[in-house]
């Protein structure tokens, strides 16, 4: 289950919550003050793929292009400047 940030317009708190996916928003509830004027606020997400297989093993860091499953996800495409592209 994701955790999904909030801010309390009526007591100005920002909380976290452990939900599922398929939970309603509009029916959550502050968790400080009860309050139902709540909205979501921006999360940032981070995840990191290993194929190391036990956590001793495993280091610290962001994971290099030698680490990716499948390395031709980085071949992309050098990007054009809008003045390149024609009608």
């Amino acid at each position: 289950m994701p955790l999904y940030e909030y801010h309390c317009e009526d007591c100005r708190k920002d909380f976290t919550l452990l939900q599922s996916a398929s939970v309603n928003k509009e029916e959550t509830v502050c968790s400080e003050c009860g309050s139902s004027h709540v909205r979501t606020q921006m999360s940032t997400f981070s995840s990191k793929i290993s194929q190391r297989s036990t956590p001793s093993t495993a280091k610290a860091g962001p994971v290099t292009a030698d680490e990716l499953p499948k390395k031709s996800v980085l071949n992309l495409p050098i990007p054009k400047h809008v003045s390149e592209y024609h009608d």
